[in-house]
């Protein structure tokens, strides 16, 4: 597969990633609204879920744009290992929330364990893991993006 392809497939696979958040930032974000607008409706278990969207969205559009320049086939470039590196953080953020949403209800419910909610804790436990995992990843790669691009730099004066 040619460079060009991968990266219009990539971005189709971020495009759809976009439409999945699409539909999760209408159904936190109505539930934000709400917490606004009514006073009983309680806002830090449904406001903390909407924030988790941000950085999601912040990801995406820094993939979109990794993605544009490996299509113009300038895959290791300074802006690719910046963008690589608001990806890794905006990851850490995301795992960080995630797990004071988990905390916020778990000390929110009376009974933290009622009706099969010890599978929701799993979850996010697995989310953890797999946000550290993503953040370690961001980060691994902009450090060698960075690298490929100064190489990439000596190269072209040498030449």
């Amino acid at each position: 597969m040619k460079q060009k392809e991968l990266s219009i497939l990539l971005r189709a696979v971020v495009a759809l990633c976009g439409l999945v958040w699409l539909f999760f930032f209408y159904w936190f974000g109505k539930n934000f609204v709400l917490s606004l607008i009514e006073p009983d409706y309680i806002l830090t278990a449904n406001a903390l879920p909407f924030s988790i969207l941000i950085p999601v969205l912040i990801a995406m559009i820094d993939a979109w744009r990794i993605l544009t320049r490996i299509g113009k086939n300038n895959s290791f470039c300074v802006e690719n290992a910046r963008g690589l590196r608001r990806v890794s953080f905006c990851a850490l953020i995301d795992t960080v929330l995630v797990i004071l949403w988990g905390l916020t209800s778990y000390f929110h419910d009376h009974v933290p364990f009622a009706n099969g909610n010890e599978w929701f804790y799993v979850l996010l436990l697995v989310i953890a893991v797999v946000g550290v995992s993503a953040t370690a990843g961001a980060a691994a790669l902009s450090h060698l993006t960075l690298k490929a691009a100064d190489l990439q730099d000596d190269n072209d004066l040498t030449i």
